[in-house]
């Protein structure tokens, strides 16, 4: 079958077209490949969705995809900076409270993400070995000012909305590696839905992680807690620690917690 050779699937058009707009609202570009892989329809589908969200306003059809009506495509290169600067505080000292699990000689495997970041940037000076393994340019650029850190960084296709290598090669290293920990980061999550992040080629790496780590630990802040992304990368009980802030409530950490995942909030 080729790529384009979808029989287009059982979705109502206005059931495509929420999913894409909400892909466009956390995100602020789609392209017409990856939501044509994740709907199952044909790019003729995805470009007549395009086209009726572009009427009302949702987006402006850009080559290759679209972009969300208020983010201007020479804007799209700055998400990432944005978003590190949403809840600095909470994401730092979770951070700092990930740091406290890593010892000495571990391999790690650290995700994407703006409060993965802050795992690095907390690592003390003065370790004497660790091997960090990541699929994501600004961890590795923080990992790579520390002399005790062996970096190990995967093969992909850089995904630049979000600095993170994606595609085989990147999944096949990640696959030879054997972690002590990893650290996940997600769009969203919630009790039914579990960990969920709106790229299909994202989701498959971060899938690819979590396999590979004896212990799973997510690091999220509290304000994704009930944020639903259209894919869902492992459910919750698949994780064995949750990192996040004090802006969760003790309700919400008893319902996680029954799920078999430990919470710690910071």
């Amino acid at each position: 079958m080729k790529n384009d050779d979808y029989t287009d699937s059982n979705l109502l058009a206005i059931e495509r077209q929420r999913i894409i707009a909400e892909v466009l609202e956390s995100e602020g570009v789609v392209r017409t490949n990856e939501l044509k892989d994740l709907l199952k329809v044909s790019s003729s589908t995805i470009r007549s969705d395009l086209r009726e969200l572009e009427k009302t306003g949702t987006c402006e059809i850009v080559w290759g995809g679209a972009v969300a009506r208020n983010m201007p495509v020479e804007d799209r290169e700055t998400l990432l900076q944005q978003r590190t600067l949403l809840n600095r505080d909470a994401k730092q000292r979770i951070g700092l409270a990930a740091v406290q699990l890593i010892e000495v000689g571990q391999t790690i495997i650290v995700d994407a993400g703006s409060t993965t970041v802050e795992l690095v940037k907390q690592l003390p000076r003065d370790l004497e070995y660790l091997r960090i393994v990541t699929p994501a340019l600004n961890v590795a650029a923080s990992a790579s000012q520390y002399p005790y850190v062996e970096l190990v960084m995967t093969g992909g296709v850089l995904r630049h909305l979000t600095r993170l290598l994606i595609g085989p090669a990147a999944i096949s290293t990640l696959e030879t590696i054997n972690a002590d920990l990893v650290f996940l980061a997600a769009g969203g999550f919630t009790l039914d839905q579990g960990l969920t992040n709106s790229n299909i080629f994202e989701v498959e790496v971060k899938r690819a992680i979590a396999r590979q780590g004896r212990r799973v630990v997510f690091m999220a802040d509290s304000s994704k807690f009930g944020q639903v992304r259209p894919i869902t990368i492992i459910p919750l009980k698949k994780v064995d620690l949750l990192i996040t802030d004090a802006g969760l409530s003790d309700q919400s950490a008893r319902l996680i917690e029954n799920e078999g995942v430990e919470v710690v909030r910071v």
